[in-house]
């Protein structure tokens, strides 16, 4: 070899001068006092035991080798070392020469591509955070951009007057002059977690292989925050206590937008923040994207504000500045100086009770605040300092409303219907609208009357309160294939019940009314429960898992906030945990989707 450092980098090791310098001079040493002078029977011995002695100090010294130290024991390529991919510790730390090498290959190609074109009018990064958590589950994410491909050229070949449908508008192929890169960006260091790297190894490999979704970007990094562990923080359920509990996002979103606004990894207008619950469900989605911008500029933020229903019973109440702020996954204007301004205020704010509030929330009520003068409300623990004492914010008010007066005229933050959050939200296909991209929502599949029959049972206590159901049912979408009416054992029957066309039946009950659960005749795998005083909903909408078509059913957890510190909630609990002791959850009885052999089961034990 050249030298040390050709040395350790075949090795996979790091140089450590000091060290390694007196190791040399102890092996030339040895080298002297074994070889120097004639051979003989007692030199040659003493050769062995020296030999011995190397074999036994290297083992010492170095420890014995692992299966990770034989896998880096190869050769990295040149750019591992050189500017930007030196400052991200993924490129030196992980174990996959396949993933380097098929990297060091897909950049000379993209390098020469990119000598052939003009310079796009528009260079995104989309940018895919992740944490600790949730590290190993991140090439998953992915497995939807195949089938649900980001960009029209990853189906087709495209010139550059090719057309497609954008926003409802035939438009010019959007790809034709844009260019977008993927960021993998860990919050910690990837040097100190293999399975973040295993993770971001299995995605590049991915990227790098012939067709599917790498058609529609350029190249693909692994950058990092370099969060320590311990201040990676996210636990919403102590946002109530802990000033810190979002640190962890906040502080991930501002190096975000510092590092792709240095330009260290190449000139970008902005970066669409993409998390792992921000799932595509239409094919061309970054050509939506890329077009949403074009026909946005000039904006500091665009995205979307919260569009789920979680809200409904409580809207009211909610301040302004978190009904109107725009969700973080969102597309961010590097160059705009009002959000330069916001993302220094975060900054400062880091050590301060403000950081309590997550980021994009926290931006909003700045604004808010610079608008209508409205000063956010903190959580009174929060409040207060390691001695109980109350803590003076500085005021900010005149601050915020200057840079308000700045560029609202401009219309800084926009709305764009490519994407939609639903942050816990369950939607089912019929749900959706326009959106090309959603985030936080938990998509189900629809009631299947192929792979499912469904029996209604109601509750009666007279013979005709359940007409006006009956007679209604027809109007309605639901998944009903059979109707049950059990009756009183006193009261006749109707002697046809024709007010729709389910096949419906009359059942007299032999026990109290609330043994109908388990005296219903029902012969379809499932069944549902309700009463004569209810009617069926305009649309029923059940809700199934994808692949194994299990019912999904509405639960209240047995917490405090929610369930325990309500006397009923609390007795139904403490009951339930009778036949099971780790029973969590309560469920309505006419929630609930009951399945007809667990049933019969249980009320043989009943």
């Amino acid at each position: 070899a050249d030298n040390d450092n050709t040395i350790y980098d075949y090795i996979g090791a790091t140089p450590q001068s000091s060290t390694n310098s007196a190791f040399s001079s102890f092996l030339q040493t040895i080298t002297t006092a074994v070889l120097g002078g004639q051979w003989t029977i007692a030199r040659a011995s003493r050769i062995i035991t020296f030999a011995m002695i190397i074999a036994s100090g290297l083992y010492f010294w170095n420890g014995p080798t692992s299966s990770n130290d034989q896998k880096a024991d190869f050769r990295r390529p040149k750019f591992v070392y050189e500017h930007p991919y030196i400052s991200s510790s993924y490129y030196s730390a992980t174990m996959s020469e396949k993933t380097l090498k098929e990297t060091s290959r897909k950049l000379k190609e993209t390098k020469q591509s990119r000598q052939l074109k003009r310079e796009p009018k528009t260079r995104l990064a989309v940018v895919r955070p992740f944490c600790e958590f949730d590290a190993e589950a991140l090439p998953t994410t992915f497995a939807c951009w195949n089938s649900l491909v980001p960009c029209k050229a990853a189906t087709a070949d495209l010139g550059d007057d090719e057309t497609f449908s954008l926003n409802g508008t035939e438009s010019k192929n959007v790809m034709a002059d844009a260019a977008a890169d993927v960021f993998l960006f860990y919050s910690q260091t990837f040097s100190k977690n293999p399975v973040a790297m295993a993770s971001v190894d299995a995605i590049i490999n991915t990227f790098n292989e012939p067709g599917g979704w790498s058609q529609c970007f350029e190249n693909i990094y692994a950058i990092e925050a370099n969060i320590p562990q311990e201040l990676d923080l996210y636990i919403p359920s102590a946002q109530e206590e802990l000033y810190n509990w979002v640190n962890g996002p906040n502080r991930q979103y501002e190096a975000a937008f510092r590092i792709i606004q240095s330009g260290e990894w190449g000139h970008y207008d902005g970066f669409y923040l993409m998390e792992g619950d921000s799932i595509p469900i239409k094919s061309h989605w970054l050509d939506q994207v890329l077009g949403a911008i074009e026909d946005n500029r000039p904006f500091a933020i665009l995205g979307a504000k919260y569009n789920g229903d979680k809200w409904d019973n409580f809207y009211e109440s909610i301040p302004l500045s978190l009904l109107h702020h725009i969700n973080g996954n969102a597309i961010y204007n590097t160059s705009h100086p009002l959000l330069e301004r916001l993302v220094g205020q975060l900054e400062v704010e880091a050590p301060c009770p403000y950081n309590s509030i997550p980021y994009d929330y926290r931006m909003s009520q700045m604004v808010v605040e610079g608008a209508l003068g409205i000063v956010p409300k903190l959580a009174p623990k929060i409040m207060l300092n390691d001695d109980g004492e109350n803590i003076t914010l500085s005021n900010n008010t005149e601050m915020f409303a200057r840079w308000w007066d700045m560029y609202k005229d401009a219309t800084p933050f926009k709305e764009t219907p490519v994407i939609h959050n639903y942050a816990a939200t369950n939607l089912i296909p019929r749900h959706l609208g326009p959106e090309y991209i959603i985030h936080g929502a938990k998509l189900y599949s629809p009631w299947d009357p192929t792979k499912t029959e469904i029996t209604l049972v109601i509750s009666e206590w007279f013979n005709d309160r359940s007409s006006h159901m009956l007679s209604q049912l027809d109007n309605t979408d639901h998944p009903f294939s059979r109707v049950i009416v059990m009756l009183p054992p006193n009261i006749e029957e109707y002697e046809e019940y024709n007010m729709t066309v389910v096949p419906t039946m009359a059942h007299h009950r032999s026990a109290p009314d609330y043994m109908d659960l388990c005296e219903a005749p029902i012969e379809t795998e499932w069944f549902m429960i309700t009463n004569s005083y209810h009617h069926v909903a305009t649309h029923v909408d059940m809700m199934f898992t994808p692949a194994t078509f299990k019912p999904v059913i509405p639960f209240t957890p047995a917490t405090f906030p929610f369930c325990l510190k309500f006397p009923y909630c609390k007795e139904t609990i403490m009951l339930a945990q009778r036949i099971n002791p780790g029973h969590d959850k309560v469920v309505q009885d006419f929630d609930m989707l009951y399945h007809t052999p667990t049933r019969n089961k249980f009320c043989e034990e009943w």
